[in-house]
């Protein structure tokens, strides 16, 4: 908060170089006064919150708290755009001519001196106005997203078998348990069979009773259960006490270890009947904490070999992973679907490129190899809200036998 606040003050700097209001020191006192009056108001909402949901608050989120987080992100939006500005008007100055008859001559169009300042003037409305939108926008919209995946080899008691995923929830100050529910009941309106949840489902600790009982409560929705992997933020938290919350729950924790969803014709799963003798498993891995590209890709191998070491050559098997890397090892041991999370689709859709090319191989959506493929989720939730066109998003994937 301490460096975003000093983001804030000289951004108001570059804004007055440009535009030259003749305030600069009331410019530069109210936009630091306000940079720590917002970082305070998210201090103290955080300070605040376990008190808040043990006296049985049920609201989205706090409204300053909201206000303070849209002023600092839009200060941070203008900050590069500025400094562009800034830079331009810098070698945009009037020169003095070597000789003294020539003079600067008056345009009668738009000079670009006046253009840099127009400019200037629109970025801190365009920055408010993104930053705005994006928070109260990325808080709400939810998109269900609906796949279609058609298999050779797929048995056919699978045949139309719906499964549903949520990931990144980071039930906290900006996702609250009413959220929890609707992306329940997103997926749920789907007619799914099973549910997945990939990872990172909680941050705040207090909010660990109501996420248990929603779990609880909707947990007959998804007739083949509920199955969840570790994301990050588990360990970040609480290993101990969000696993101990969820072995309280109907739902089914895998951990570098799989399920045996159906010994083979449809067994084990409810309105699923075949006469294909093939199992169909339900694999999960840990999350990997190992440094270094080798030493990730060492490590992810091992925990897949792991997972998969009492799973049948010819079984149809679904990989959760919290980490997107993990469906390059997906792909490598032919698994026709991996779900994976962690990235929340970059969040700000202008800079996934950039997130792509810092180490995200796969960033969101749907990627194949072969028969094979491996879906990335844009996270159902989020730690920080903001989101401009990469929504908040809750994934379907209907089994068909492909002809």
């Amino acid at each position: 908060m301490v460096i975003t606040s000093c983001i804030c003050v000289v951004a108001a700097l570059l804004w007055d170089y440009v535009v030259r209001t003749g305030h600069r020191w009331l410019l530069l006192l109210g936009t630091l006064l306000l940079a720590v009056l917002s970082a305070a108001g998210l201090y103290h909402y955080e300070d605040l919150f376990p008190g808040l949901i043990a006296s049985g608050w049920e609201g989205l989120y706090d409204g300053k708290a909201m206000a303070g987080l849209i002023w600092l992100l839009a200060c941070l939006l203008a900050f590069p755009c500025l400094v562009v500005v800034a830079i331009a008007r810098f070698f945009c100055r009037p020169r003095r001519r070597r000789r003294g008859r020539r003079r600067q001559r008056r345009s009668l169009g738009v000079t670009r001196r006046s253009f840099l300042k127009g400019l200037a003037a629109l970025i801190p409305v365009a920055a408010f106005a993104t930053s705005g939108a994006g928070n109260l926008l990325g808080e709400r919209d939810l998109d269900t997203t609906y796949h279609v995946l058609k298999y050779k080899n797929l048995p056919d008691y699978l045949d139309g078998y719906k499964i549903g995923q949520l990931s990144d929830l980071h039930m906290g100050l900006f996702f609250s348990p009413r959220r929890l529910q609707e992306a329940l009941d997103a997926v749920a309106a789907q007619g799914v069979n099973r549910l997945e949840i990939t990872g990172d489902l909680i941050d705040e600790l207090a909010l660990l009773p109501k996420a248990q009982a929603i779990l609880k409560a909707n947990a007959s929705r998804f007739p083949d259960g509920i199955d969840f992997c570790y994301g990050n933020h588990e360990y970040y938290r609480s290993f101990d006490a969000i696993t101990a919350m969820l072995d309280d729950t109907p739902v089914r924790v895998l951990r570098n270890s799989t399920f045996q969803a159906s010994r083979g014709c449809g067994q084990g799963l409810r309105g699923c009947n075949g006469r294909d003798g093939r199992s169909f498993y339900i694999a999960a891995t840990d999350y990997s904490f190992a440094k270094g590209d080798e030493a990730f890709a060492k490590e992810r191998e091992q925990y897949v070999r792991e997972t998969l070491a009492k799973v049948p050559e010819d079984a149809f098997v679904v990989m959760l992973a919290h980490h997107s890397a993990f469906i390059d090892e997906g792909f490598a041991h032919h698994i026709p679907l991996t779900l994976c999370g962690h990235t929340h689709g970059a969040q700000f859709a202008p800079i996934a490129p950039l997130v792509t090319a810092l180490g995200f191989k796969y960033l969101r959506g749907m990627f194949q190899k072969g028969d094979c493929r491996g879906y990335v989720n844009r996270g159902t939730g989020h730690w920080l809200p903001f989101r401009v066109l990469c929504s908040r998003e809750a994934s379907v994937f209907e089994l068909r036998k492909q002809a």
